[in-house]
């Protein structure tokens, strides 16, 4: 896939989406062929009402190979280990997603369409490991509808239609993104679901500030594999990045974030079903690509 003035206008960090959770086929696709591994540790927090307290690691791998211009597909990730204490919930706390995206993309000299769909198999590893535990609740079909407009050399507008578990459960909702660059070295994204400030350090370092929706919901089951349910995840990042381009074929991404306006939605070890929400916590985050 070349590099779209849209991406170029972003200062190719609007088309990554580094929330940990969830999965992002919304955002513009990285303009290179490459392989990703990341891993986020995030900072103990409390439930609402001293109830119980939570932590998380999260690890992410993307893979995307793009055969022609107008083509792109992959494989994706992500492992959440969720850890409570005060309550015991009804899953091992061992988290999964597996995603294979696809994009297909159209562009003219002002416009551009994109059209991107991924199946995902998402629950916990007592489900994931083993095919005879799954069930329709164990699968996700995720997508997203695009249109893109360059307004002025320095203006451009994206909007669509999006459909995933970023936001907790399944919902489809709408894509509109102004992205202005008002300064060589600057680029702004201000829309929904996300929005970013990108600053360009040098050829090789660039920095950003980021706020996205980072959700997900896992098909789950008990040790036995009796019990079953779905375990929901909502919350919002608020990030900081530095990315250097070490070498032309790698880059190095640090990060540091803070969740908030987070809630689970999780049925317990007694089988009863609760929505609680958690306070903010910090999250440190460290990623390495591989461009080919």
């Amino acid at each position: 896939m070349p590099w779209s003035p849209w991406c170029a206008l972003a200062l190719s960090l609007t088309c990554v989406g580094n929330a940990a959770a969830s999965i992002d086929i919304c955002s513009q696709p990285e303009a290179e062929r490459h392989v990703a591994v990341a891993y986020y540790d995030q900072a103990e927090s409390d439930f609402e009402g001293g109830t119980g307290r939570t932590s998380r690691v999260n690890y992410k791998t993307d893979l995307l190979l793009e055969p022609n211009d107008s083509w792109a597909f992959g494989f994706g990730h992500r492992s959440t280990i969720l850890k409570v204490d005060g309550i015991s919930l009804q899953t091992n706390g061992y988290l999964h997603s597996f995603f294979f995206p696809v994009h297909k993309t159209q562009r003219s000299e002002n416009r551009g369409f994109r059209i991107s769909f991924a199946p995902a198999l998402s629950g916990s590893s007592n489900v994931t490991k083993d095919a005879g535990q799954y069930s329709r609740d164990s699968f996700q079909l995720l997508a997203a509808v695009v249109w893109q407009r360059q307004l002025s050399r320095r203006l451009g507008l994206r909007y669509g239609l999006c459909g995933d578990h970023r936001l907790g459960g399944y919902q489809v909702y709408p894509l509109i993104a102004f992205e202005w660059q008002p300064h060589p070295r600057w680029a702004i994204n201000l829309g929904f679901p996300a929005a970013q400030l990108s600053y360009k350090v040098s050829t090789r370092v660039s920095s950003y500030l980021r706020i996205s929706p980072d959700g997900n919901e896992w098909h789950v089951k008990d040790k036995s594999l009796e019990r079953q349910s779905q375990l929901i995840y909502e919350a919002y990042l608020l990030e900081w990045a530095f990315r250097w381009r070490v070498l032309k074929d790698m880059s190095l991404t640090v990060s540091v974030g803070r969740e908030f306006d987070a809630r689970y939605e999780m049925t317990l070890a007694d089988n009863s079903r609760i929505r609680v929400s958690n306070d903010p916590a910090t999250r440190l985050g460290l990623a390495l690509a591989w461009f080919f």
